[in-house]
């Protein structure tokens, strides 16, 4: 005669299955709960103070820059480019005297061209409902300098009290700098 060597199988009961599925769920909702919690703080955008913009779009040549980055009020953040005047998207010219002769479009295209991926800003305060600042984007580039340097931009001197820009404004055939 053959003998069973095998020992019974201990069964799991279904009230015992549920209590467990009820338990590892309740470790899921935590942990979900617990990774959701840790949103990055957002950016601090008072004057003097260096932050991040990573962009997501560019309005004209002087900004809006839209940030992927909220403030610390957790508004997104939106750069308007310190010290420079550029025409608006539909060519209007709000300053007279602060009129670049590119277009708007052409003023956004170069904008577009520099604004790319990651920028390091420094801010100079609030201007409406933007941040005026100062931007480099990943190659060292400043943005502000960079316009000026196009000719699709103009000086703002209201903006730039320390003559900051002055090194990049754009000389005129005749060899006189354009403010």
């Amino acid at each position: 005669m053959i003998e069973d060597t095998q020992q019974p199988r201990r069964r799991i009961g279904i009230g015992a299955l549920v209590i467990g599925l009820i338990i590892l769920g309740a470790i899921a909702f935590i942990i979900v709960n617990a990774l959701g919690d840790r949103e990055t703080p957002g950016v601090d955008l008072a004057a003097g103070k260096t932050f991040p913009c990573t962009v997501q779009s560019v309005y004209d040549g002087d900004g809006p820059i839209n940030c992927a980055e909220r403030d610390t009020a957790g508004n997104p953040v939106a750069v308007r480019i310190r010290g420079i005047e550029a025409r608006e998207v539909d060519n209007r010219c709000p300053r007279a005297n602060l009129c670049p002769q590119a277009s708007g479009a052409e003023a956004k295209a170069v904008m577009e061209r520099l604004a790319v991926g990651r920028l390091e800003c420094t801010s100079f305060g609030p201007s409406y409902s933007r941040v005026d600042a100062h931007c480099r984007n990943a190659s060292g580039q400043d943005l502000s300098c960079e316009m000026l340097r196009s000719g699709t931009a103009v000086r703002w001197p209201e903006y730039d009290p320390d003559g900051h820009l002055v090194q990049c404004v754009r000389p005129y055939r005749g060899g006189a700098a354009r403010q």
